[in-house]
């Protein structure tokens, strides 16, 4: 496990339990191409400037993602840690924070995959919003 990614991931609050290995699912890269681009349509807006942004993008993500199937009963999901690098298995705890992800110059992208592959919630910034994205890719 690359330290640098270890760091981030437990400074958010997540509980990395190791790389994901996999043959022939859903890849970061495809992922990433299925949430991020121009026709992406998001579930949820969050002005940034608005008071509380941060903790209601990590709120909002949460929620949406447990609804959505994309974290386990036990709060395990897949989250990506690079285009190379792949997918690590994580473990939300009580005080995971994906705000906390938030680069230097503002910007968030936080990618999450449920354990099968069938489902991505994911959070960005887009402009002046914090935007959560939701995505299928059948089996």
């Amino acid at each position: 496990m690359d330290a640098e990614f270890e760091s981030r991931f437990r400074n958010a609050g997540l509980e990395v339990i190791g790389r994901f290995e996999e043959n022939g699912a859903l890849s970061v890269t495809e992922a990433f191409h299925g949430v991020v681009h121009i026709d992406a349509e998001p579930v949820e807006r969050i002005p940034r400037r608005a008071a509380g942004a941060a903790r209601r993008v990590n709120e909002l993500w949460k929620a949406r993602a447990r609804s959505s199937g994309v974290l386990s009963e036990d709060g395990t999901v897949l989250v990506a840690a690079g285009m190379d690098y792949g997918w690590v298995c994580v473990r939300l705890t009580d005080v995971a924070d994906i705000s906390a992800l938030e680069a230097p110059g503002g910007e968030l992208l936080f990618i999450a995959r449920s354990m099968r592959g069938h489902r991505v919630c994911a959070a960005s910034t887009e402009e002046g919003e914090y935007w959560i994205v939701e995505e299928d890719f059948p089996n």
